[in-house]
């Protein structure tokens, strides 16, 4: 079950509501009758190139007596089929795993500097800073957080190599028109917007009296959130070498066609039933290995990037309370629990933002 970006909920909440409810409502189908998912579909080539070329052999083998068997060849040559398609799998999966270890470390990175800017940056500017009053230091403070959760959309369209803003970054469009001066033309947006985020550090820096150690934290998040996507970019541009693809696609092809000629002997006609099946099963790993090679994708064994969006806009949301990540609410409404029990200095701030009605929800 995929998830998109493009959701027709409200919030955030709403959307992860019905997605745990899906889940429960999803009827199970065992995973051997199941084609969404699989590879049969895009391997029925090779298998019917299989199934002729096996009758071919067996033709052969039935009405001029051609015979090709032999004792040695089968279980030798298997022995070396079976190498390549286990080492095929262990390096496709070991990119996809990486991937997703990537994935989860920007969302506990994404989750650490939201919170230590949330709580942890003062909003009273320094006279003669950059900033002229409390509110443009915590406006400048939201646009922070908000670039957190961009950082991730852009990271997603920049892996799947989507470029066009009108009709593949529609929603990275409308975010990044939130932040001034944008540089649209960049090639590399998630780069950019850890500049951006480098540069509100600085003017915290210079305009706020902020912990030396709390500037650490921040200096140190920002570093690992690029490190995430310069790893993610090495999955998607380092691919499996070339020749190692060719090398194990001509490996296969030559055990499916010599396999109808060793089997000949003790099943006749039904060596093209057992070749084929033979084929089905060294095809399908071989096309899955290719699948899961580049993570990236929008594919049903790929990567769910849509969803992990989602989840790290949902996780700003609780560690920011309602009034950032949620339309605005009345002013009657008692403040989130993650504001509930903060200094006095941090209940007005929330009021303020109250007030304000400042939202994040509406560009997520």
């Amino acid at each position: 079950m995929r998830s998109q970006h493009h959701h027709p909920y409200r919030s955030l909440r709403q959307w992860h509501t019905n997605q745990r409810q899906r889940r429960k409502e999803e009827r199970w189908v065992p995973y051997s009758l199941r084609l969404k998912g699989g590879v049969f579909l895009k391997i029925m080539p090779q298998l019917l190139v299989s199934a002729l070329m096996a009758v071919g052999v067996c033709c052969t083998s039935h009405f001029l007596g051609m015979s090709m068997h032999s004792p040695i060849l089968f279980p030798v040559f298997g022995f070396v089929v079976g190498l390549a398609i286990t080492f095929r799998m262990q390096s496709s999966y070991a990119r996809w795993w990486e991937g997703r270890t990537q994935w989860d470390k920007l969302s506990a990175l994404s989750r650490s500097i939201t919170r230590t800017i949330w709580l942890h940056v003062p909003d009273n500017p320094v006279p003669g800073s950059l900033y002229s009053s409390p509110e443009d230091a915590l406006h400048d403070k939201i646009l922070a957080v908000r670039s957190v959760h961009i950082l991730t959309v852009a990271l997603k369209h920049h892996l799947r190599g989507e470029r066009d803003w009108d009709t593949e970054c529609t929603e990275l469009k409308q975010l990044l028109a939130l932040i001034p001066e944008y540089n649209y033309a960049a090639t590399n947006h998630p780069l950019l917007l850890t500049v951006h985020l480098s540069r509100y550090i600085e003017r915290v820096r210079v305009s706020t009296k902020i912990d030396t150690q709390v500037l650490t934290h921040l200096l140190t998040h920002v570093d690992g959130l690029t490190s995430v996507v310069s790893a993610c970019e090495r999955l998607l541009r380092t691919p499996i070498p070339l020749g190692y693809n060719i090398a194990i696609s001509r490996i296969v092809w030559i055990f499916v066609f010599a396999l109808p000629s060793q089997l000949w002997r003790e099943l006749r006609w039904w060596s093209v039933a057992v070749t084929v099946v033979t084929a089905y099963a060294l095809f399908a790993l071989a096309e899955i290995g290719l699948e899961i090679e580049n993570p990236w994708g929008e594919g049903p064994n790929d990567l769910d990037l849509d969803r992990y969006c989602n989840l790290v806009a949902l996780d700003l949301e609780e560690i920011t309370g309602p009034q950032i990540l949620t339309p605005s609410v009345p002013s009657t409404r008692r403040p989130s629990p993650s504001l509930m029990d903060l200094t006095e200095e941090e209940n007005r701030r929330a009021e303020s933002i109250q007030r304000s009605g400042l939202a994040v929800e509406d560009v997520v």
